[in-house]
């Protein structure tokens, strides 16, 4: 038998739970640039009273402290604010099955365990669907009142949630349906992460079989997992499949990249680009400007404010990782910024002389596939294209915000008892918009909404991206038959 320590499970004291709470609560007070966006300062002193006053009497391990300070911290609704879990020497066996979630129901993704793909799972242990996924939106954090962030989020790290929040176990009795017919049960025992880990590739919603690649594993590596951009041709349609996953790369790289890649497209001569950015969750700002450089011929904006509310790093003794020392950062970053009481206001976007169009942009329609994984400075990416009003974008809404977004400079903290570890950006971005009659709390919303359903699922079909393909047979057929008629 392992020490719940194992787990990153100790038991603590009241004392020791209070002091790592009085902790958090002093970094969300006095470090976090807009607390109050979404939550008023009444009802942040009710979420604190109640804890204060009741929950923290059921606090008895790290893991019970980590759930409760992730339930505080989701009502911040801030993508960038990120509550650990304490490291765990051993991840003790997980539930096994992947799941996808279409229309608030899990489904299952692979063909495991003797239970088809595209089955219905109802309830797991006797908690219904429903249910889970309600209990597990707290460990995923977005921008204001998004969804699809979270949604992505549980389905990747499913196993692992239901962990956190039950425990673990011998075994789970899961009831589930095919087509709709009667429910079946079956009693699944708990596999390994790494053994989960290995199957993860084999996910129907991956689309191998979409992409006529029989090599899940092969697929998986060459395009999901590919960091670097890469672009693909579908010839009968005259498109270029441009994939974006990730904005974190060395910033001169990329751009090299990018010149070649575009270079390549034009040569090509295609007349459609599709630029996939639904598995970017962001990385290094300049590299989007970089990327958007090559599909304007209009110098555009991004920001129109940042700010912060301390000039100092709050709690710094528990800083465990920050980019910078937060002092510096503060002096030259702000140095020209307007103070008003408790806020320091930049006016200027110090990237803004980076946004313009690159010498040669390509000149042909561009599609945009956005998901609920586009977060941060692929979101600002998306919200670029939106602005451009010449660009579509198809999919779902991003996970990163529509009128602002928090992140800029973070400071990772550890809770000396807990270890449970806060990772806090200190930055406000307000965002450069046209269109002013989208909600608050909402990300870049899609121009046309796919939504990927259960047939294509079983299908291995990619929704969006067919979608896309479909549209553009349908005009080039239109096309044709117009030339012919003249």
């Amino acid at each position: 038998m392992f020490p719940l320590s194992f787990f990153g499970q100790n038991d603590l004291s009241q004392k020791q739970v209070l002091e790592d709470y009085t902790i958090f609560k002093e970094i969300l007070l006095n470090g976090h640039p807009s607390l109050y966006e979404y939550t008023s300062k009444t009802e942040w002193d009710s979420i604190f009273s109640l804890f204060e006053q009741k929950d923290i009497k059921k606090t008895r391990t790290s893991n019970d402290l980590f759930k409760s300070i992730t339930s505080i911290a989701d009502n911040v609704k801030d993508g960038h604010l990120i509550i650990h879990h304490p490291k765990m020497d051993i991840v003790p066996p997980l539930f096994p099955l992947l799941l996808k979630i279409i229309d608030d129901k899990l489904y299952t993704d692979t063909d495991d365990f003797g239970i088809p793909v595209g089955a219905e799972i109802t309830s797991i242990d006797g908690k219904k669907s429903n249910i889970l996924i309600q209990e597990f939106l707290k460990y995923a954090a977005s921008d204001g009142y998004n969804l699809s962030k979270k949604y992505r989020q549980i389905e990747k790290e499913f196993g692992i949630l239901y962990y956190y929040e039950y425990g673990e176990k011998e075994s789970y009795t899961v009831k589930y349906s095919v087509n709709s017919s009667e429910l079946r049960t079956i009693e699944i025992v708990p596999q390994s992460f790494e053994s989960i880990g290995s199957r993860y590739p084999t996910r129907n919603s991956h689309f191998a079989m979409y992409h006529r690649n029989t090599d899940r594993v092969e697929h998986f590596k060459s395009t999901l997992a590919q960091k670097w951009p890469f672009v693909y041709y579908i010839d009968s349609i005259k498109s270029g499949v441009l994939t974006v996953n990730s904005f974190g790369l060395d910033p001169k790289e990329f751009k090299s990249r990018l010149v070649e890649l575009f270079k390549e497209i034009k040569k090509k001569k295609v007349t459609n680009l599709i630029l996939d950015i639904r598995q970017n969750i962001g990385g290094y700002r300049i590299n989007a400007i970089n990327l958007f450089s090559f599909l304007t011929e209009k110098p555009f904006k991004q920001r129109i404010a940042e700010s912060t509310v301390t000039d100092t790093l709050p709690k710094e003794r528990y800083v465990i990782h920050s980019m910078s020392d937060y002092n510096e950062f503060f002096k030259t970053y702000f140095v020209s910024a307007d103070q008003e009481v408790g806020r320091w206001i930049l006016t200027k976007d110090h990237a803004q002389a980076e946004m313009i169009p690159y010498k040669s942009p390509f000149k042909g329609k561009v599609y945009v596939l956005i998901g609920g994984n586009t977060f941060s400075a692929a979101s600002a990416f998306a919200l670029n294209a939106k602005n451009s009003q010449e660009i579509t974008l198809i999919g779902n809404e991003t996970g990163g915000g529509y009128y602002f977004h928090r992140a800029q400079y973070s400071a990772l903290y550890e809770l000396p008892n807990s270890k449970v570890m806060v990772r806090m950006p200190l930055v406000h971005m307000d965002k450069y918009v046209l269109d002013k009659s989208v909600p608050k709390g909402s990300g870049i919303l899609p121009d046309i909404e796919v939504e990927q359903t259960v047939e294509d699922l079983i299908d291995g079909i990619d929704s969006q991206l067919d979608y896309i393909v479909k549209h553009l047979n349908e005009k080039q057929k239109k096309h044709g038959n117009t030339l012919h008629n003249r």
